[in-house]
């Protein structure tokens, strides 16, 4: 219903409206952009055509709209897949907006509106087609990034993408025999490098092609080259080819920033704090500055029993972007930003005291609400430390895990922790899933604890997945128990297996996919008990 009155409130009113009152809309700001999407189609998930099943995803809960709001904030909005129409609002100051939309599971489409802006949304297959309502912009203008990948673009994806995550054409190679497959891959950034300069240059003719044509604003136009620029500068600052000025791919990353350079003088050197709400200079700095970091900091260690590896020293490279006099002060912000939540992410290697230190030491620093507000929120950040794990089923009875344990004592428990997010864990779900079946008349229960920090993605994931059998829990505070230290599980998916005297007798259980000598795992201990 909102959507429908909302839209019908757009129609009457841009209908209605006279020249004069259309163009007073757009002198004045409203502080929000207005999307609307008829019949939205699916594209964090995308099952690839004739890539035998294979598919490509990062979201698949319909979280496919990001923006950068106006405290710096990655945010991710929800669209309403399969409604007749869905409206999203997107809320800045900003005169100008870049959004981002998921496109083909890993891709994405940008595009750049004004404040003000109200923004149709029609879809042809899975193409997102944009039509701005309030004011005129050209097709082109505004679905720029379909354009490069429908029309400009040599293959499926821009040669710049494919350089980058040559990935995503492996598909291509899945019935190909071990020789066919190794040639295929290796040409493939053959194919894309010798694509660069043709699809940059076809990009150059099309905005100034705009330009000549008065049909595309200066800001777009300038949008698009900072887009092509970063791209290109993101690739050429990788380490492995800092030093090879006469390798094809440094050489030919060196010439096309030099050709755009040669061709738009200021592109490279006119540096402002509006950029940091480009998200292609974004991830150039997160990228050249981690390099540089990496050379400064050590590495934090760690070892579960049976396996072990390194991470990032987050605090130490916290504190080494304070040192770093090449930034801007907004710049080491956003970037000191990414560390904070990069310990909350990966807080299972870090102790709880060291991430409250250093959130605290951000809030400080910065004396940024909006950003604290949002790591306590996105991380279900407790400023407590609990003996045990607090679990939560999926009606939101609260229980713990030793009184989970406690009350299923007479059977082995085998314990499956994991959450939405992990890929790894998911491809063991079909396997878990047969691993039930096979061994429905023996005496075992099977639990399962999610990391999830909120409800929705837990509960989606378990009705994507169809995790209907099993017994389901999400870890309420995961980060902030001295039980996950005490059990040793600095990253997931992790398994356990309890005996039928409620005692913890394999703290790195053998995988569901490692059937065979699961099955004989959990027999020796129901064999035991009998």
């Amino acid at each position: 219903m909102k959507q429908f009155i909302l839209f019908s409130i757009l129609f009457m009113f841009f209908s209605c409206s006279s020249t004069n009152e259309t163009q007073e809309l757009e002198q004045k700001p409203t502080n929000q952009i207005v999307l609307i999407f008829n019949k939205p189609v699916q594209n964090g998930y995308y099952l690839i055509p004739e890539g035998g099943g294979r598919s490509q995803e990062r979201n698949p809960n319909g979280d496919e709209i990001q923006f950068l709001d106006d405290n710096m904030i990655e945010q991710l909005l929800h669209i309403n897949i399969g409604a007749e129409s869905d409206t999203v609002i997107v809320e800045s100051k900003r005169d100008l907006v870049e959004i981002r939309l998921m496109y083909k599971g890993v891709d994405e489409l940008k595009y750049l509106f004004q404040n003000g802006d109200s923004v149709v949304f029609n879809y042809t297959g899975i193409k997102p087609i944009a039509k701005v309502i309030n004011r005129q912009e050209d097709y082109t203008v505004t679905n720029f990034s379909l354009i490069e990948r429908d029309n400009i673009a040599v293959d499926e994806y821009t040669a710049l993408d494919v350089t980058k995550m040559p990935i995503l054409l492996y598909y291509r190679a899945r019935n190909m025999d071990r020789e066919e497959h190794a040639a295929y891959i290796k040409g493939i950034d053959q194919a894309a490098l010798r694509n660069i300069p043709l699809e940059i240059e076809r990009e150059f003719k099309t905005l100034e092609a705009l330009k000549e044509e008065q049909k595309i604003s200066n800001d777009q136009f300038q949008y698009r080259l900072q887009n092509i620029y970063f791209q290109l500068a993101e690739l050429r600052a990788s380490p492995l080819l800092k030093n090879k000025i006469e390798d094809e791919k440094a050489s030919t990353l060196k010439n096309s920033i030099d050709n755009l350079v040669k061709r738009y003088p200021k592109i490279g050197i006119e540096r402002s704090d509006s950029l940091i709400y480009n998200n292609a200079y974004i991830k150039y700095l997160l990228y050249t500055t981690g390099i540089d970091i990496g050379k400064k900091v050590s590495s934090y260690n760690y070892n579960t029993g049976q396996s072990g590896g390194s991470i990032m020293n987050y605090p130490q490279a916290y504190d080494s972007i304070q040192a770093m006099v090449n930034l801007t002060p907004i710049e080491k912000k956003r970037v000191q930003f990414g560390y904070i939540t990069a310990l909350f992410r990966d807080s299972g290697y870090f102790p709880i005291e060291k991430r409250w230190e250093y959130l605290n030491k951000f809030k400080n620093d910065y004396q940024d609400s909006a950003m604290f507000d949002f790591l306590v929120k996105k991380f279900n950040i407790k400023f407590k430390i609990d003996d045990d794990l607090e679990l939560v089923d999926k009606a939101g009875k609260v229980t713990s895990l030793e009184t989970l344990i406690a009350s299923h004592k007479g059977k082995v428990l085998y314990i499956d922790y994991w959450a939405s997010w992990c890929g790894p864990c998911i491809n063991e779900m079909p396997s878990s899933k047969q691993l039930q079946k096979d061994l429905a008349n023996e005496n075992i229960a099977y639990i399962y604890l999610s990391s999830d920090r909120t409800d929705r993605p837990w509960q989606k994931a378990m009705e994507r997945l169809e995790l209907n059998e099993g017994l389901h829990f999400r870890i309420d505070n995961a980060g902030y128990t001295t039980k996950m230290e005490e059990l040793n599980i600095p990253s997931i998916p992790r398994y356990m297996i309890y005996d039928t005297k409620g005692q913890l007798v394999n703290n790195n259980a053998p995988r569901p996919s490692q059937s065979k000598v699961l099955k004989t795992e959990l027999m020796k201990y129901i064999e035991t008990s009998q």
